[in-house]
């Protein structure tokens, strides 16, 4: 096959650019120049019809390297309605079940899908599973199990690199700069390969809140623009539906106010194709009330925050110290806390971003829910309160034209932000229908009942032999007749060899034919054996 160039201004002809070919893997920078050269033909397709263009393009954009052009960014938006997140599990260093959470069941992920969510995001860990900067295939395998879960359930599914030790966002720095960013490039090219032909219903997410401090916020935010357009230019040359897919950008600390004073639209990295990148920030303003849980001596006492809103949601008397709104410093209450604060932030997304082209998702929001520190008339004051705080975020991100993606964390005692349940009773039922109710009406849906949802398994282009779906990937129990991996009792059986990981990545045995998984300790493992993947539960 060859390249189709450039369109001639002068005769409005096409001209025959090079011989490479269009699946060439020689290196990067021939990636990079054919890349190039399919988003260039989209554009001729677009500005010339002549017979020449149509023709070459008609080849190009059914290339490995090219995919097909996804949708924009803007118009994904119009589908991401509202979201969560499954925190505090693929993102905890080295092990997602070492914070307390299950693996990610179909159950739960379906029951998602089913309570209104249009969007999942998926915190992920990458260097504590990673080699010299390769990324453990098992654990590759493990997370495209739960996009895979995601995508199947027709959520629109953001993969970020999370936290993960801070190996990014605790290191915009000079003397860090060249370490991070090489990492940067190689978890990004391996993550984007691995799912290139996955529709647009996958996005990718940069990082996840980027740290930056009050002394050098504006410094460390050109290095962060380094580490963004690294990983802009990873994905992108890759190819496949990469080429065009929706990226997310994180703000400085993904706070607003700093991501409006530096991070404007103007430092979004430079792309090969236009309206495909989305701005991400966080909002859980004010921290005393969402998230402290300990007093804090800040040259004044500041106690914790209870109670939100006005009237009989704010506490009187001694107790006044933990009303939202309350100033320490004074050692009076202040102006409370409203949804007037919430509406002045997002303004500031809609107006600098949104109605600039670039749509936003708030990726985290929430706030802890005292249950357990709290009883009695307080907790019911402060329930009352949570519930108004939720409505107003979620009436406020509709107003602004941003999407909201509530942090959950699997937790449900004391200070948990939990609305899918997944660590005990019934996985993926409802925990907290209020909220619930309160996320869905904000969004024109009626109150919540379980109707159930059509799976989706063509999330896949170019008949993708790595897709899970066929991969034969299946729970250790009703397996296919066909399948040459297989499980009967306390072995594992198969035509060729076998490895067994468990979650993290760590391949724990391997055999000829015939693995015995006596003696192994209670949890999920994946096991491999060509290109087959069967998870395996040990009670």
């Amino acid at each position: 096959m060859r390249i189709i160039g450039h369109l001639s201004s002068t005769v409005g002809a096409v001209d025959i650019l090079s011989t490479k070919n269009l699946n060439s893997n020689e290196n990067d920078g021939v990636k990079g120049l054919n890349l190039h050269k399919c988003i260039l033909m989209g554009k001729i397709m677009k500005k010339r019809k002549l017979w020449l263009a149509t023709a070459a393009a008609s080849i190009l954009v059914t290339s490995p390297l090219c995919g097909k052009e996804l949708p924009t960014a803007n118009e994904i938006f119009n589908k991401m309605g509202f979201g969560i997140n499954i925190g505090n599990t693929m993102e905890v260093p080295g092990n997602p079940t070492g914070w307390g959470n299950k693996f990610p069941s179909e159950a739960y992920i379906d029951s998602v899908k089913a309570a209104g969510f249009s969007t999942i995001r998926i915190p992920c860990a990458w260097d504590s599973h990673a080699q010299n900067s390769v990324i453990n295939q098992s654990w590759m395998d493990s997370v495209q199990v739960v996009v895979d879960r995601a995508m199947r359930a027709g959520l629109i599914t953001i993969l970020n690199i999370h936290w993960d030790g801070g190996w990014l966002e605790e290191n915009l720095k000079d003397e860090k700069k060249d370490e991070v960013n090489a990492k940067q490039k190689a978890y990004w090219t391996q993550i984007a390969t691995h799912f290139k032909n996955y529709n647009e219903r996958l996005l990718f997410a940069s990082a996840n809140e980027p740290a930056t401090t009050d002394d050098n916020y504006r410094h460390e935010s050109e290095i962060l623009e380094v580490y963004h357009q690294t990983f802009v230019d990873a994905v992108r040359a890759t190819g496949g539906n990469n080429a065009s897919r929706t990226l997310i950008i994180q703000g400085p600390s993904t706070s607003i106010d700093r991501s409006v004073e530096v991070y404007g639209v103007d430092k979004l990295p430079k792309d090969v194709i236009e309206n495909r990148l989305m701005f991400e920030v966080h909002y859980y303003d004010p921290y005393t009330y969402t998230l402290m849980n300990e007093p804090a001596d800040w040259g004044a006492i500041v106690q914790p925050q209870y109670y939100w809103g006005t009237g009989d949601n704010l506490a009187t008397g001694d107790d006044v110290v933990h009303n939202c709104g309350y100033n320490a410093w004074a050692n009076a209450m202040g102006d409370p806390c409203t949804q007037s604060q919430m509406d002045a932030s997002l303004a500031k997304m809609k107006a600098n971003y949104v109605d600039k082209g670039v749509p936003v998702i708030i990726g985290e929001f929430g706030a802890n829910d005292r249950i357990g520190v709290l009883s009695g008339e307080n907790y019911a004051k402060h329930r009352r309160g949570r519930l108004a705080y939720y409505e107003a975020f979620m009436n406020s991100s509709k107003t602004n034209q941003v999407v909201p993606i509530a942090w959950d964390t699997g937790h449900e005692g004391e200070n948990n932000m939990t609305i899918i349940r997944r660590q005990s009773g019934t996985d993926g039922s409802v925990f907290d229908l209020d909220v619930l109710n309160i996320m869905r009406k904000a969004y024109g849906l009626g109150d919540y009942v379980n109707l159930g949802l059509t799976h989706d398994d063509n999330f896949v282009d170019n008949g993708d032999t790595d897709a899970i779906q066929n991969r034969h990937v299946q729970n250790s129990t009703g397996l296919a007749n066909s399948m040459n991996l297989r499980r009967e009792g306390f072995k594992l059986l198969a035509n060729g060899n076998i490895k067994l990981f468990d979650i993290n990545g760590n391949m724990i045995r391997k055999a000829q034919g015939n693995l015995n998984l006596n003696e192994l300790k209670p949890g999920f493992y994946i096991a491999k054996s060509g290109m087959d993947l069967l998870k395996v539960h040990i009670r």
